[in-house]
């Protein structure tokens, strides 16, 4: 993968920005949704560990990968994917030589195709990269993060065309990802209460997915990347913040709630045609400009590395 070249060759910078002095969250963080359920570590102190992570890598690997899309054809062929050389352990690699602790993979993207052999549809990958990916990075000593979309236009999954069958696979979906693959340190959903997607939050009901998360994995963090259309200084549909700079979000310069930040390493999440010659984000602007002072507002920064077609 062109961008794991270059992550490796700037690892020694964005490992030293680390190494930032620890910043405590302030207790207790101001809750309004999801209510607290049981965990088996409270709620704070899984923030705060989360906090300490930093610097995590958010990975998008999915149908639009293979079509040169940010969003897959959702009618797109099963077979297009197809990662023949498919190498999570050089992800995970790269990760490590970065100084990220943490990681983030697009398990169902906006298009609805899961990259895990999931009994509830029959249009998923014929590869399990979701254990790939799990079992490579918990071996490099990196936590293990899912990304899963609630929106899914495979499978009809949208505004006003939600049923209690198509509520019933989300849930089944989420219970492979939280009881095959060990623990999960974090979920990021998207697709949610979205302006292009519409989907409400009783729609699919969040609180109803949120106790079953929770049920599964207590410990498993929430980031809800639409919930940051709602105040800065609370937390809403979520146990961690999320701002998507590509989108234009950005960290108030008093945040002091627990939060991550997602940006790009190339122009795209996904990878397009042509990204091995483009020029990839600078460590300066990386370190510099985005992972040091989000760090200081209480908000890691996970930096999205797309691999190529064949999985590298």
């Amino acid at each position: 993968m062109p961008t794991r070249r270059e992550l490796v060759s700037s690892a020694a910078g964005m490992a030293a920005a680390t190494m930032l002095p620890r910043m405590d969250i302030p207790s207790p963080i101001p809750q309004v949704k999801p209510a607290p359920y049981r965990t088996d570590k409270p709620l704070h102190q899984l923030q705060q560990e989360f906090l300490d992570l930093r610097f995590g890598m958010f990975i998008h690997f999915n149908m639009a990968t293979y079509q040169d899309r940010e969003w897959g054809d959702p009618n797109g062929p099963v077979d297009a994917f197809n990662p023949t050389g498919l190498d999570t352990d050089g992800w995970a690699r790269a990760a490590k030589s970065a100084g990220m602790t943490y990681a983030c993979l697009t398990t169902k993207h906006h298009d609805g195709f899961p990259i895990w052999p999931t009994k509830t549809v029959s249009d998923h990958a014929k590869v399990d990269v979701v254990r790939a990916y799990a079992d490579s990075f918990r071996k490099a000593g990196i936590q293990v993060g899912l990304y899963y979309s609630i929106l899914d236009l495979r499978h009809d999954v949208r505004h006003f065309n939600v049923t209690p069958a198509k509520i019933e696979m989300i849930k089944a979906q989420l219970t492979e990802l939280l009881t095959n693959y060990g623990e999960i340190n974090m979920l990021i959903f998207d697709g949610w209460d979205a302006p292009w997607s519409r989907i409400p939050y009783d729609e699919v009901p969040f609180e109803e997915i949120y106790r079953l998360v929770k049920t599964l994995q207590p410990n498993c963090l929430i980031s809800e990347l639409n919930a940051s259309q709602y105040p800065a200084s609370t937390l809403y549909y979520s146990d961690i913040k999320a701002f998507e700079q590509n989108a234009g979000q950005h960290i108030p310069g008093d945040s002091s709630i627990p939060a991550q930040s997602c940006v790009t390493l190339t122009d795209g999440w996904f990878w397009h045609t042509g990204d091995e010659s483009r020029p990839l984000k600078s460590v300066k602007q990386v370190v510099e400009e985005w992972l040091i002072p989000q760090n200081r507002l209480f908000c890691n920064l996970i930096l999205n590395a797309a691999p190529n077609r064949e999985g590298k």
